[in-house]
């Protein structure tokens, strides 16, 4: 597994000066902060280019290190419930998506190198959850 443990997403972090943030169209803004995310999900999985079928691995092993860790196991259930399943690797799957990415990567990154999970960094990603779902 490939997974980059060292890096701090950035797509959030991205604050446009006032100056900027008047010049720019909403379109122009939303592509910015995509290209971030984008960037981020490169750097965390070390891809240079996107590769779906690299990422998806990474996140399978992911799965299978962290799926019976009881204190994840309902963030889990609560993400697949947004498709009306309660398939713990849909809910993983969707953790990576743009709106839990920031919040996700701590978890793991934690989990990975200490098997475990501090509990206000799971309580981070379930209050951000329970905001969008």
């Amino acid at each position: 597994m490939n997974y980059n443990t060292n890096y701090i997403c950035q797509y959030r972090n991205h604050i446009f000066l006032r100056e900027e943030e008047d010049k720019l169209s909403e379109n122009e803004k939303y592509f910015i902060i995509d290209s971030l995310y984008r960037n981020d999900v490169l750097n965390i999985f070390n891809l240079e280019d996107f590769d779906e079928q690299l990422i998806n691995n990474c996140i399978n092993k992911i799965y299978e290190k962290i799926k019976n860790y009881d204190e994840l196991k309902p963030v889990l259930k609560k993400l697949a419930s947004f498709f009306f399943s309660d398939d713990c690797e849909l809910g993983i799957l969707l953790m990576f998506s743009y709106d839990y990415l920031e919040h996700t990567h701590p978890c793991i990154c934690e989990f990975l190198e200490t098997g475990a999970i501090a509990n206000d960094k799971l309580d981070k990603l379930k209050d951000v959850i329970n905001k969008n779902i």
